[in-house]
């Protein structure tokens, strides 16, 4: 019989998920690099050599002709990724080869500084993408490492309980072998029994709220660890090929323009790659990418791994106070609260964003540069919270599919939220309608998203600056409670008014 096969550690496979990601975009701005050096030296020579006309073009042709061109790709003969282009300019070459005559100043247009402009530019491009990858990056592991805390301090629980359950077993089994015994010594046994059942108690509550706890964090990762895929990651890897596949686009249109306008009789074959070219995308070559690089399709999804003895593998319902309120509820009214202060976050930041775009066209060049860094400051801040709007969502699903009803304290907090954010909207209404059209006038308040707590579940409050505040203030019940005070009726209802003196 074979040994099961080892088991490893989320963190771990994730590391090297991750790894293999960051060596897979290394290796292909290596490629599409040579490529770039490719052109730019392909422009200059091609230059020089249409001055000594057919046989000089002819070498250099076959010259190129001989490169690898399949570049790591499973389909390097699909027409419109931009290697299949390169090649087909490559061979039109070779074909118009003796008829060349003169094309040196169409090919000296081709603007070979652009093309190594373009590659430097593509360089910084991926180095800050790649840095901001490995810090989302580390952030999905951290929540891993916090994953497999909350495992252990489950798993350590689990033994705590059952070697309680042992032990009380024990002591009612010798309880009930020594009833005719001694008086004192029955006494005893019966006391041992009660402190043991407590214990047994004891740990059976901690181990439910362990679980509970453990079946929430993983649910919160595998929902971030989906965003990554889903969100991050594309968006990264968007960032970092910036506008290249625009300008080969464009550099290929140039050179088979060039090609048509210098002679006719090769008008035909390089008609067809310029059609060729039109179709280049950065999508369709991200799709080729993709199929022969599955490491950035398959995510992993975490399950809840059962302790050996235990049997439950869901949330379960336990109240945790003497009034009988079960702790899940808490767990809905915290994670319904957390999203919907994201979901302001996320409205008001993007509120921010327009501001700042429009202020960004208004200002002065040398001012530019600190507007533009406040907007990725702003965008971070977005991204952190649709990654934890997500992860409260995923446990407010889970929740649900608990049997929670969870969508009392959803709409509540909701409702608050919206209601924060309208009256944000009406006093920036209200500042603009009094004169306020400066383009620098601050119109949100921008330190909202720069402490920034994922745990928080707290709203934050958002206004132009401080105000009196006159008493009585009309308050709003968000869920049903008992009050006792002469002065009060003691009972108050969810979604009642009252003042507060």
């Amino acid at each position: 019989m074979q040994p099961p096969p080892r088991k490893v550690k989320e963190t771990q496979e994730a590391k090297v998920a991750f790894a293999e990601q960051v060596a897979r975009l290394q290796s292909k701005h290596q490629q599409e690099s040579e490529l770039l050096e490719e052109i730019r030296s392909f422009s200059k020579q091609r230059a020089a050599i249409e001055k000594e006309y057919g046989q000089a073009l002819h070498r250099l042709a076959t010259q190129y002709l001989k490169k690898d061109w399949h570049r790591g790709r499973g389909d390097s003969a699909d027409a419109r990724s931009v290697f299949a282009v390169w090649r087909s300019v490559i061979e039109a070459t070779e074909q118009s080869g003796l008829s060349r005559l003169s094309a040196a100043e169409g090919y000296r247009s081709l603007t070979a500084e652009a093309l190594k402009s373009l590659r430097v530019a593509k360089e910084q491009r991926t180095k800050k993408g790649l840095e901001q990858l490995q810090r989302v990056q580390g952030e999905l592991v951290d929540a891993l490492r916090e994953l497999n805390k909350v495992k252990k301090r489950y798993c350590q629980l689990e033994h705590i309980a059952d070697v309680a359950r042992e032990k009380a077993a024990d002591a009612q089994a010798k309880s009930k072998k020594n009833d005719h015994g001694l008086f004192h010594f029955r006494t005893s046994l019966q006391k041992l029994c009660v402190k043991l059942n407590a214990r047994l108690t004891e740990c059976d509550q901690q181990l439910t709220e362990s679980r509970n706890e453990y079946l929430l964090t993983l649910a919160a990762i595998n929902s971030h660890h989906g965003h990554y895929h889903a969100t991050d990651l594309p968006a990264l890897m968007k960032v970092i090929d910036g506008d290249l596949y625009d300008q080969l686009r464009q550099q290929f249109t140039v050179l088979c323009r060039t090609e048509i306008d210098t002679c006719q009789s090769t008008q035909t074959a390089f008609c067809r790659i310029r059609e060729d070219s039109t179709q280049v995308s950065r999508e369709h070559d991200l799709k080729l990418f993709l199929q022969d690089n599955p490491a950035f399709t398959k995510g992993s999804v975490f399950h809840f791994q059962a302790a050996p003895n235990d049997k439950v593998s869901s949330l379960v319902h336990r109240s945790s106070s003497q009034e009988g309120v079960s702790c899940l509820d808490k767990e809905a009214r915290k994670w319904a609260t957390k999203a919907a202060k994201d979901y302001k976050i996320i409205t008001h930041g993007e509120r921010v964003l327009q501001t700042l775009e429009r202020r960004r066209k208004l200002v002065p060049e040398d001012e530019g540069a600190g507007v533009e860094q406040k907007m990725e400051e702003v965008k971070e801040s977005l991204r952190k919270a649709k990654v934890s709007r997500v992860k409260a969502e995923s446990r407010l699903a889970l929740l649900l599919s608990a049997g929670v009803d969870v969508e009392p304290w959803v709409s509540s907090a909701m409702s608050q939220a919206n209601e924060e954010l309208e009256k944000e909207r009406r006093l920036s209404e209200a500042r603009l309608s009094n004169g306020d059209i400066s383009p620098m006038g601050d119109e949100f308040e921008f330190t909202d998203f720069d402490d920034f707590d994922e745990n928080s579940d707290i709203f934050t409050e958002v206004s132009s600056g401080p105000s009196p505040q006159g008493y009585p203030l009309p308050c709003q019940v968000l869920y049903s409670y008992q009050v006792w005070s002469p002065r009060l009726h003691p009972c108050i209802i969810k979604h009642s008014y009252f003042y507060l003196i």
